[in-house]
């Protein structure tokens, strides 16, 4: 039993497992107050913080990675770490890092500071701005700030943004309940790795993220917040151009959704499709690749996902990470619109509720990849299993029948081609072997209230396929 105890104490406490009892260990909550929010500003171990106002502006580089750190909230112990490896690397000839970070200080006084990483150094460089001290991360003009702010002083060929925190996929939650990360996952002490606990749905039991969730103005970027930042940073501050790549440090993102949303103002996207555990990426690996030059997009993004792997592998079966290309997705969406309609057509002429119980079985959580919210399946496995229950569905008129099953076919066996074309990286754990790397909504009972003001629901009949297979 008290081998049992020992681990369980190794594990979480290695990996800030407990994030909602910070508090509660004195050594984290020392650190924690030590990293950023003390008045010793030589802190973060071997990192020096450097407290200043001012820095000139740079000349342009190949990339400026923009990190939009949303901490105040549970995570707080994970960005201290994460800032803490990007340190480890630093800025170099090649590329810059610049950094938001709004936390909350164990006091309750709430700041908002904006760093740029050297190796070994962090410079804070809104030390004497009055007007950005305590900003709200749920508020898109907060987000535009922090990217005018950026671009203006740390120019560069291509930019990156990242946005790190909570995340909840294309749904906008209206509840709040604070969520701690052993709700989420579960140490299994036979295999001795953490495992996803799925008895309860992930908005279930969050009920309220968004994405750059704020504790302290409740507040979070909405689908809609997060399309009116990023079509400003692009029209304002890139006149007119794409960021080369919008990424996900947070939950449950990579959804074809979020892509459709993202698809206009960045040409690459990645993320996981599933929940992942705080400590959330690796960022000593994911930025080692320019110590030695400049990566294209594409080969960046195929090392983040690397980097995932490596991080989790050894550690969990639940996990995953992909790379979408978002000027290849158009034919993907359209796809799926022509797959909803066709299934329209055979729910509205289905000899009794063959078609029906045909898809509610190919999106049944007993044989389809879903995620920790169980309403998000893989799109792709989705497909596959529509494919094999193809048998199953019959229609009133043997010769409609006939041009239904083959029409679908034909469409299943495109979307399918086009989500090996699309995800160009993809990474995942033994759990979810069958993750391709693009999820879709899709409800086994009832509809989310915010789903019908996404831009995808709006743009194509996948909502009104989900609204007639759910009353048929």
């Amino acid at each position: 039993m008290k081998k049992f105890q020992s681990f369980l104490v190794r594990i979480f406490f290695v990996l800030f497992f407990f994030t909602a009892h910070v508090q509660a260990d004195q050594r984290i909550a020392e650190l924690f107050e030590r990293i950023c929010l003390g008045e010793d500003y030589n802190v973060l171990e071997d990192v020096q913080i450097v407290r200043t106002g001012t820095k000139e502006v740079l000349p342009e580089k190949d990339w400026t990675l923009m990190l939009y750190i949303s901490a105040d909230n549970d995570l707080a112990p994970f960005a201290i770490r994460n800032i803490r490896q990007m340190a480890a690397i630093g800025s170099n000839q090649y590329f810059n890092i610049v950094v938001q970070l709004d936390i909350c200080k164990l006091d309750g006084e709430k700041v908002t500071r904006r760093y740029y990483i050297q190796e070994g150094a962090v410079y804070h460089l809104n030390a004497d701005d009055p007007y950005s001290q305590a900003m709200d991360s749920g508020d898109p003009e907060t987000l535009i700030s922090f990217c005018d702010w950026a671009t203006t002083n740390f120019p560069a060929k291509q930019y990156g943004l990242i946005l790190w925190n909570h995340g909840a996929g294309i749904l906008d939650p209206v509840r709040y309940r604070a969520l701690s990360a052993e709700e989420l996952f579960m140490v299994t002490p036979y295999t001795e790795r953490i495992e996803m606990d799925r008895s309860i749905g992930y908005l279930d039991r969050m009920l309220q993220r968004g994405i750059c969730f704020d504790d302290t103005t409740g507040n979070y970027l909405t689908n809609q917040d997060l399309d009116l930042a990023l079509k400003t940073i692009c029209t304002e501050m890139l006149g007119g151009e794409k960021l080369a790549f919008v990424g996900f440090d947070a939950c449950l993102m990579q959804m074809i959704e979020v892509g459709n949303l993202v698809k206009n103002y960045a040409r690459a996207m990645i993320g996981s499709q599933e929940a992942g555990l705080g400590y959330g990426w690796n960022y000593v690996d994911v930025l080692e690749i320019f110590k030695n030059g400049s990566p294209e997009l594409f080969e960046f993004m195929e090392h983040i996902v690397g980097t995932y792997k490596k991080a989790y592998e050894k550690i969990t079966g639940d996990y995953t990470m992909s790379a979408i290309n978002l000027e290849a997705i158009d034919p993907l969406e359209a796809n799926v619109h022509e797959v909803a309609r066709t299934l329209m057509v055979g729910l509205k002429n289905q000899k009794g509720a063959l078609v029906k119980n045909a898809v509610k079985a190919a999106r049944s959580k007993l044989v389809c990849t879903h995620f920790d919210e169980p309403s998000y399946i893989d799109l792709h496995h989705f497909y596959g299993n529509l494919l094999a229950n193809l048998g199953y569905m019959q229609l009133e008129d043997a010769t409609q029948q006939k041009e239904f099953k083959e029409t679908l076919k034909a469409l299943l066996l495109q979307g399918q081609s086009l989500i090996e074309e699309v995800v160009f990286a993809n990474t995942c754990g033994k759990s979810l072997s069958n993750a391709r790397g693009i999820s879709i909504y899709f409800p086994e009972r009832k509809i989310h209230s915010s789903y019908s003001a996404t831009f995808f629901s709006q743009q194509t009949d996948w909502l009104m396929f989900l609204v007639q297979q759910l009353i048929s």
